[in-house]
């Protein structure tokens, strides 16, 4: 994971910011931690490794209803904004390859994700190709009775590349930012 940490060093005189990119792996989490208390007084702030996206809802349907609603993914243009064309590359009772093809404002961009399936319970999301230089996540469902659920989206996502970010992300945002809602209203629509 890649963190950002900028230490800001204050004095009378001067005012001097240093930005330090790292990994954090275990091991370097300490010598970074390390570094930073030889330094005078400071502010320190870490920004996150990497964007992420955590949506949840209650609904009045089973976990096994909505994890068959979210695993249908060659009906995602019918509902889900800003999704075009989707395609099933490979598919079994444990797996399944799967291509999305977002548009917005004249932006399109395929994307593809190998999906871990454990029916009922969850959909676990692994970038296979796309804009992305990392994409993993999934989707959880956890019942609450037999006609109710929680579920949750949560994806953490880095773009390859600053050109793929600026004309992609705020695309990517909407789209994943919207997709529990999208999945409620379909719910509401097809299980009604």
């Amino acid at each position: 994971m890649l963190a950002i940490i900028l230490i800001v060093q204050r004095n009378v005189f001067s005012c001097h910011c240093y930005l330090i990119l790292g990994l954090l792996v275990q091991n370097r989490i300490q010598a970074i931690q390390n570094f930073c208390d030889t330094m005078p007084p400071r502010v320190l702030i870490v920004v996150g490794s990497m964007p992420s996206i955590h949506r949840s809802a209650l609904v009045a349907h089973s976990a096994e209803a909505m994890f068959n609603l979210v695993n249908d993914v060659a009906s995602y243009p019918e509902f889900l904004p800003g999704c075009t064309d989707s395609r099933i590359l490979d598919t079994s009772a444990q797996s399944m390859k799967a291509s999305l093809l977002v548009a917005k404002a004249g932006i399109k961009q395929w994307f593809t994700t190998h999906n871990v399936l454990e029916p009922g319970k969850s959909i676990q999301m692994q970038l296979v190709d796309g804009p992305f230089r990392s994409l993993t996540g999934g989707w959880t469902f956890s019942a609450l009775s037999e006609e109710a659920c929680k579920i949750e989206l949560n994806l953490e996502f880095e773009f390859s590349n600053k050109l793929a970010e600026m004309a992609f992300g705020k695309v990517f945002n909407s789209l994943a930012t919207s997709m529990v809602t999208a999945f409620t209203d379909r719910a509401r629509s097809v299980y009604a």
